[in-house]
């Protein structure tokens, strides 16, 4: 303590969102006038993941589900349960994962991980085909001939460009035999133009979406495309995969009110002391031989954000500071971390939406700040 110039930190440590102690004594010197900011700030994300919540997921699978993978079962409607993979006769029971969302088994927290299960997924699916005597069954997956698979034939391979765009290659027989149904949410977030990923060589041309699965009919029609087709998203990945937008600390302690405007138009009366946005980088690198050429490796990294992460430290910069109004008798210290998240609202919005949540944490952690209180 200084006769003219008072300092006095608080370090803070919770295993909830909330903070709210009671002092044995005052902190501040009754008689003048003080300013808090804060000058240190760790937190975890473990429990908040960049998508949407594996529980979220779960409870909403047909709003949300990022792809499945239906058969194409000639005359029969695209959403019926007879185009189901878990439909097909006599190995059906054996897809017991037919849907691809992120669960704990596909814990997706990078564009890179995404790529990774989805290759995953697909492989999956090949192999109890390569795996069946019969094969892919035509009669039960769009007509033709039946298909023996072998293990090095391609069906459906994923990959990230160097700017971290999804591509898929899907072989002739894939096209032929199967389709992908995404949603409305997964077609934003994956970049595609259409919630049925089909193919149909009509004519000379090559169609796709509904009209090349169901020739603007209520059913499905027989339809191949002659050759290995390539999708791609219409941009990369990162555009929407993370759903974190920003940390917040809020007090209840005694400073001025500022007035922060929704994104819908509204306005609310804010105590928000100190924010800290969240933003995961990509960094993408090529290998190039001695000529100076491109010899196809490429190298993606992405901040996962794992353990405790420092948010702000001691050396920072700080302008987020705010005066006490009544510095006398002050022996409450309350704080809350909050996390605010993109949301997915459905049909008929299709559109994302932000929302404020209180921070969670998993069992033994923990976030810590560390208060300044200095007098004006």
């Amino acid at each position: 303590m200084h006769s003219t110039f008072d300092t006095v930190d608080v370090h803070i440590t919770s295993t909830k969102s909330q903070v709210d102690a009671i002092l044995k004594d005052p902190l501040l010197d009754g008689q003048k006038k003080y300013t808090v900011e804060v000058t240190e700030f760790s937190a975890p994300l473990t429990t908040e993941p960049p998508l949407l919540k594996n529980t979220e997921f779960a409870a909403n699978v047909e709003q949300l589900l990022l792809m499945r993978v239906r058969r194409k079962n000639i005359g029969e409607q695209p959403g019926a349960n007879t185009t189901l993979l878990s439909t097909t006769p006599v190995i059906g029971n054996l897809f017991t994962a037919e849907t691809f969302i992120p669960n704990t088994f596909r814990p997706i927290r990078t564009p890179q991980d995404l790529v990774y299960y989805l290759q995953r997924y697909f492989d999956d699916i090949k192999k109890i085909y390569t795996d069946s005597l019969g094969g892919i069954d035509a009669g039960e997956h769009g007509g033709g001939n039946d298909v023996d698979l072998d293990d090095g034939d391609l069906f459906a391979d994923a990959v990230l460009t160097p700017n971290c765009t999804l591509r898929i290659f899907l072989s002739e027989d894939f096209v032929k035999h199967f389709w992908i149904e995404t949603t409305e949410y997964s077609k934003l977030l994956l970049g595609f133009k259409h919630t049925q990923i089909a193919f149909r060589t009509a004519g000379g041309v090559l169609l796709q979406g509904p009209t090349a699965l169901t020739n603007n009919t209520p059913n499905i029609v027989v339809g191949e495309s002659g050759e290995t087709v390539v999708i791609q998203g219409g941009y990369p990945l990162t555009r929407h995969f993370d759903h974190r937008v920003r940390l917040e600390l809020q007090t209840d302690m005694p400073i001025p009110q500022t007035v922060v405007w929704n994104t819908d138009n509204t306005q609310k009366i804010s105590h928000v002391i100190s924010t800290f946005p969240i933003n995961m980088r990509t960094e993408s690198s090529l290998t190039l031989n001695s000529e100076g050429a491109n010899n196809g490796e490429v190298t993606l990294t992405s901040d996962l954000f794992s353990g405790d992460i420092v948010w702000r430290r001691a050396e920072d910069k700080i302008s987020e500071r705010y005066e006490i109004l009544n510095s006398q008798f002050f022996q409450n210290i309350r704080l809350e971390a909050f996390i605010t998240r993109r949301v997915w609202l459905p049909a008929p919005l299709n559109e994302f939406s932000f929302k404020r949540y209180a921070l969670t944490l998993a069992s033994g952690e923990s976030w810590e700040a560390k208060l300044r209180f200095r007098t004006l």
